[in-house]
């Protein structure tokens, strides 16, 4: 059986079915959403795994993320991705509402005022249809 997430040694991760890049660690440090969109600069500055096309994934994106049961550190998260528990998304919800992924309770969320602070991991590419289609 095929493994659907490949590590490419390079800090970032294949995903084999949606065929998105995905940054492999997170932002060092947790952030306010505001800040996610400059981590995702930085990293395009520096040419983060020789590429500037870099983004915050947006709601579906994150949710192809969200597996069917949990891993051993009690997430709905591939291991491969490490152990952090919710992800800023680039969807937003009307003035002040930020939306995150929480791979705990395994579901997309909003937040008002959007100043609380969650993990950053950036990704790059297009789903592919078939992906886009499960996501809905």
């Amino acid at each position: 059986m095929a493994t659907r997430f490949i590590d490419n040694g390079d800090g970032t991760v294949t995903d084999g079915e949606t065929n998105l890049i995905w940054q492999k660690d997170t932002a060092p440090e947790r952030i306010i959403w505001p800040e996610a969109e400059k981590y995702i600069q930085q990293l395009n500055d520096e040419g983060f795994a020789g590429h500037n096309n870099w983004r915050l994934p947006n709601n579906e994106e994150l949710s192809t993320l969200i597996l069917s049961r949990e891993n051993s550190k009690r997430l709905y998260l591939d291991p491969v991705f490490g152990s952090q528990r919710c992800f800023w998304s680039s969807t937003t919800r009307g003035h002040h509402v930020a939306c995150y992924v929480d791979f705990y309770y395994g579901g997309v969320y909003r937040f008002d005022e959007n100043y609380v602070n969650h993990s950053v991991r950036a990704v790059r590419g297009q789903m592919t249809k078939s992906a886009e289609e499960s996501a809905a």
